[in-house]
């Protein structure tokens, strides 16, 4: 199906590991500003997360223009949305690499004499929430301005690029931050541990609702905005991408962490399940991760094919 049509698995990573990226960035800053260094290593490894998701993000486009001396042309407009959001991963992944200086992994602390200097810490925070922010909305706003499908003109996409870029980022912290469990030894560190994954879950579980609800939103509602994006959405339901959808969208990427979340709110933290903590939000990790790129293939070929 994707031979003929113009984006395929590339535009889908892109937009997946953008989302993903400009969540992180945004999670850690917030942390950040709440809690200051309570939870570092949602710190230390947000700002891993992000830096790397945003490189993987370029790699996707390049992948994409099918030649790597055609990234440049991405630079050509400046007034375009391509540019804007190609200048936007140009700055944040500097930016990144040095806010992870601030918060170094424990192999590298104390290498970098200006990681206790607040002010600045504070200043790197602030520009990385904003590109963050503008990183994730870019993911949402890309497929409506594109204008060649009227699918893509829901503002419940963007919402929804939005809302997932934030909870991938999350279960991806979260993901990188289970094998610390076994690894700590201190029980007080521990303790500490599973209270900064239980924030995480339960924001995630949260988020997890409200995709829910926005992505039945715009698959029943899509006959609304006109009979092409109705077509659209007729595939997700009974057509040739239902069975992604229904089985890893919905099954596989929302209903399955958010079960799996559920029971580590409920019993997680107590003597008997504690120790199964890591490796059940690891596999609600690892299903919230592929539902979301699930979730941007199907709407990014669903709203091509009535299109093509």
């Amino acid at each position: 199906m994707t031979e003929i049509l113009p984006w395929g698995w590339p535009i889908a990573f892109a937009l997946f590991f953008g989302g993903l990226g400009g969540g992180a960035f945004m999670l850690t800053s917030v942390t950040s500003f709440l809690t200051r260094d309570d939870f570092r290593d949602i710190l230390k490894y947000g700002a891993i997360v992000g830096t790397v998701s945003a490189i993987l993000a370029i790699l996707a486009f390049i992948v994409d223009l099918g030649a790597p001396e055609r990234a440049l042309f991405v630079y050509s407009n400046p007034g375009s949305m391509i540019t804007i959001g190609s200048t936007i991963l140009a700055i944040i992944i500097p930016l990144g690499l040095v806010y992870s200086t601030f918060v170094p992994p424990d192999l590298l602390k104390g290498r970098f004499p200006w990681s206790g200097n607040i002010r600045a810490r504070t200043a790197v925070e602030v520009l990385m929430f904003i590109l963050g922010a503008a990183l994730a909305a870019y993911t949402g706003f890309v497929l409506g301005l594109v204008g060649s499908s009227p699918f893509w003109g829901s503002p419940l996409i963007e919402v929804l690029f939005i809302l997932s870029g934030t909870s991938t980022a999350i279960m991806a912290i979260g993901l990188f931050m289970t094998p610390l469990y076994s690894a700590t030894k201190v029980e007080r560190a521990k303790k500490r541990l599973i209270e900064a994954l239980h924030r995480l879950d339960l924001a995630d579980g949260l988020l997890i609702i409200i995709e829910l609800v926005i992505v039945m939103a715009l698959v029943f509602t899509a006959t609304g905005i006109s009979e092409v994006a109705g077509m659209s959405a007729d595939v997700l339901i009974s057509g040739s991408l239902s069975t992604i959808f229904w089985g890893g969208v919905v099954g596989l990427g929302l209903a399955l962490p958010f079960l799996i979340l559920i029971f580590l709110a409920w019993r997680g933290r107590t003597a008997a399940y504690i120790r199964l903590y890591p490796p059940l939000l690891a596999i609600a990790s690892i299903s919230v991760l592929v539902g979301g790129l699930l979730m941007r293939y199907v709407i990014v070929i669903a709203g091509q094919i009535p299109v093509f």
